[in-house]
């Protein structure tokens, strides 16, 4: 009977100790980063998902661009709150950031145009309402093509 005993216990700690399918810190997951290749007045979009246990990544998101030049990695950090990519206070978001290459419009972000092809890429960061800090995620690269 102590043999049963012990071994419940035993399976009940092993089972206690196991990882939640989610975390305290938001989760995120670059969905798509595109097209390939951009010319001159076009856009292009960064998707991702963020996942949250508590549901409150309400706070910010902060988007690391990292722009290769001629003279190396440019690198320049965007905060935006939640609320600005219009996703919801619940478990599941989708942040979606369109950004404008060497046109300024209105409601996007902006790359300036250049006289040499060049490589962009977008990490992501989101903070929740208790200040957890997701880890840091970063697109794959697309081609910013010359005017």
């Amino acid at each position: 009977m102590k043999k049963i005993l012990v071994l419940a216990v035993a399976a009940t700690v092993l089972f206690a100790c196991g990882k939640d399918k989610f975390k305290t810190e938001p989760q995120v997951e670059i969905k798509s980063f595109g097209p390939s290749e951009v010319t001159l007045g076009q856009l292009f979009t960064l998707r991702a998902i963020v996942r949250d246990k508590e549901g409150d990544t309400n706070d910010s998101v902060l988007l690391v661009r990292k722009l290769q030049t001629n003279t190396g990695i440019r690198v320049d950090t965007l905060r935006r709150s939640v609320a600005s990519f219009g996703a919801p206070e619940t478990s599941t978001i989708e942040i979606s950031a369109v950004t404008s290459y060497g046109r300024l419009l209105d409601n996007y972000l902006y790359v300036d145009a250049q006289t040499a092809d060049r490589t962009i890429a977008f990490g992501v960061i989101v903070i929740d309402k208790a200040k957890h800090r997701s880890a840091y995620v970063e697109s794959g690269t697309i081609i910013l093509k010359k005017f």
